[in-house]
């Protein structure tokens, strides 16, 4: 994958952080990307990975799933990763996590056939379905962000792309986003349910299957790990896959003892457009509000 030169030309500076756990490392061996959804560089080499958050909100996330993730192996049937080192200097910029890197291959839709699929439905519900059941109450106690804060980044990320859309559309549409902003928010439905540990950043490239593509073996990709609503992880299950294999995983996330009635449904229809507006704020982030990538966000909002 091609390297943008401003974040190459941090390649000798990350090394050189890595440098006490792997002393023959070089920049050369490097291969550095922006995490799309969080404030994290993704350093990979030679059957590695390290993350090194960008700013101390990313340090603090990293920092609670480092510490919740040891709790789910074992818990989980797919493998997770675990972060086996960390610089811990004190300084956000080169604070890193590293682990090996996970074995399997990204579950591309064009992987799942009539021979596998009934078997890849069962495997993905029962990941969910175990990731949702685990105590909320110890994860808190790891560090795992609450659902207070959950539901604050919801409101931030409103301010946000309401202000990236206002001088974008005109005044019927951003008349309709305040709208639809104000009746989530204000909804209590979806405020006062049961949260759940979530993954938080479900995708194609993080969940990894077996050569043969007979079974889910591992999921990667949790900076997004938090407590809130476990629409989150199903809204973007099905925007990954399509809505035919996205319902029949969550009706059989609910025959596994999961609650997925009339209600779970509505909260994953929210969340598929929530997730709309913070592609619309990545897009800003990394692109600059007048960007190519800021019109097509838009688009796919509309």
């Amino acid at each position: 994958m091609p390297q943008a030169p401003a974040i190459a030309d941090r390649s000798q500076d990350l090394v050189f952080a890595l440098g006490a756990h792997f002393p023959d490392l070089n920049p050369s061996d490097i291969e550095v990307v922006e995490e799309p959804d969080a404030d994290l560089l993704r350093v990979e080499w030679d059957g590695w990975t390290a993350l090194f958050p960008q700013s101390e909100s990313a340090l603090d996330q990293l920092t609670a799933t480092s510490s919740v993730m040891p709790h789910l192996r074992g818990f989980l049937s797919p493998a997770v990763p675990i972060w086996e080192h960390a610089n811990e200097t004190g300084d956000w910029k080169r604070d890193w996590r590293a682990a090996p890197q996970t074995e399997g291959r990204p579950l591309r839709p064009d992987l799942i056939v009539e021979q596998n699929r009934e078997r890849l439905v069962r495997d993905l519900a029962t990941f969910f379905h175990e990731l949702h059941e685990f105590s909320v109450e110890r994860a808190r106690s790891l560090g795992a962000p609450s659902f207070r804060q959950w539901r604050d980044d919801h409101e931030t990320l409103s301010r946000r792309s309401l202000a990236i859309l206002r001088p974008r559309v005109n005044w019927s549409q951003i008349t309709w986003a305040r709208r639809w902003w104000a009746r989530l928010l204000d909804d209590e439905a979806i405020w006062k349910i049961e949260p759940s540990l979530v993954h938080g950043g479900i995708s194609v490239e993080r969940l990894l299957v077996d050569p043969l593509v007979q079974q889910l073996t591992a999921v990667t990709g949790w900076h997004g790990l938090r407590v809130a609503d476990p629409a989150i992880d199903l809204a973007y299950l099905i925007d990954a896959y399509g809505t035919d294999l996205g319902w029949r995983i969550v009706e059989h996330y609910g025959e596994l003892g999961s609650t997925a009635d009339a209600a779970l449904f509505r909260r994953i229809r929210l969340q598929q457009t929530v997730r709309r507006f913070r592609q619309l704020v990545e897009a800003a982030d990394h692109n600059g509000t007048d960007s190519e990538a800021v019109s097509e966000a838009i688009t796919r909002l509309r």
